[in-house]
């Protein structure tokens, strides 16, 4: 059995049936196995079981930096920590993600979920996925449109390819720098170099969310659900205060953690999860937990949403199961 403990940020005691760490791509071609996990850091999943089947974890490190007239072309390897990523972009003067810094994970994970904060998504400064497919033994690379980067989603979420190992991520970004201070608490007129904005975002981090090297957990467990106006209206008729962004296509983004704490739902605990203080949206392991406990929490979350709100709220992390990735509802 290989110990997922180390690979999943919620700290819950799981296994795989078997592991491998791949540290080039070359290695790729040594995997047999039909039943594969690829994870990172494992900070957008929950684990619901032991995984009977081989974990591939992704450990290929590696960036190189061109400049091209106005702009830098950055290729970075899978398996690199995502906020040593972002620093490291920072200290050769490479703007752009620094509203994703203290993220937990990895730069190869980040596409399939199209991981975003503070007005910023990753997908936005993509143009290349390198992928390996393990059925059929290939390398190849996506563009940014083939893709399909959405709202917390990506081609990679797709059951038909989820045997996609993504090896390298390519990014772009301008040389001249533009900050992104749409998002509240980083509207500061003292915020005026990137990493200025990148502290900013670290300390509002801190201040909302638990370190995952001390309060296990996955970050924002559900997403921010997408609402029409007749809807809005609706909750805005109950709830003046709501916090609503509008979407390009016409719909509107509600604050899932506003959303959860209105249901009387913030701080509140199950057996060993719970619901954590400073932000209702994050469900922690308060120590032991078990994975039904987590579950368990959730699903109860849901429904005291959906039964104020009338608003499904579907999870943002990744659910594994015996199997492999499950869907909420196959709970």
């Amino acid at each position: 059995m290989f110990d997922l403990l180390p690979y999943n940020t919620f700290g819950l005691d799981v296994k795989a049936k078997e592991g491998i760490i791949i540290k080039q791509v070359e290695e790729l071609a040594l995997i047999k196995e039909t039943k594969t996990l690829f994870l990172g850091q494992g900070s957008d999943v929950l684990f619901v079981s032991d995984y009977d089947g081989l974990a591939v974890i992704n450990a290929i490190g590696g960036m190189d930096i061109v400049k091209i007239d106005n702009h830098y072309e950055v290729r970075a390897g899978g398996g690199l920590i995502l906020d040593d990523f972002i620093k490291s972009l920072l200290t050769y003067g490479i703007f752009g993600l620094e509203n994703l810094s203290a993220i937990p994970g990895t730069v190869g994970a980040a596409p399939v979920q199209n991981i975003g904060a503070y007005g910023c998504e990753i997908g936005d400064y993509i143009t290349e996925v390198e992928v390996y497919d393990l059925d059929t033994k290939r390398l190849f690379t996506l563009s940014h449109d083939e893709c399909q980067f959405g709202y917390r989603t990506s081609l990679f979420k797709e059951q038909k390819h989820l045997r996609y190992f993504i090896t390298h991520v390519n990014f772009s970004f301008d040389a001249q720098f533009s900050p992104n201070l749409i998002y509240p608490g980083l509207k500061d007129e003292e915020l005026k170099d990137a990493m200025s904005i990148r502290n900013r975002v670290i300390s509002l981090r801190e201040r909302k969310l638990p370190d995952p090297r001390f309060v296990g957990n996955a970050g924002s467990f559900f997403k921010n659900p997408l609402v029409d106006l007749k809807t809005l209206e609706k909750i805005r008729a109950k709830f003046p205060d709501v916090p609503v962004f509008s979407q390009d296509d016409g719909t509107y983004k509600l604050a899932a953690g506003y959303l959860i704490d209105k249901a009387g739902c913030r701080g509140i605990t199950h057996g060993h999860a719970g619901t954590w203080e400073h932000q209702a949206l994050v469900i922690v392991n308060r120590g032991q937990a078990k994975p039904h406990e987590i579950v368990s929490l959730a699903q109860y979350v849901a429904a005291e949403v959906e039964k104020l709100f009338e608003i499904k709220l579907i999870p943002e992390v990744r659910i594994i199961g015996k199997d492999g990735e499950i869907s909420w509802d196959q709970i």
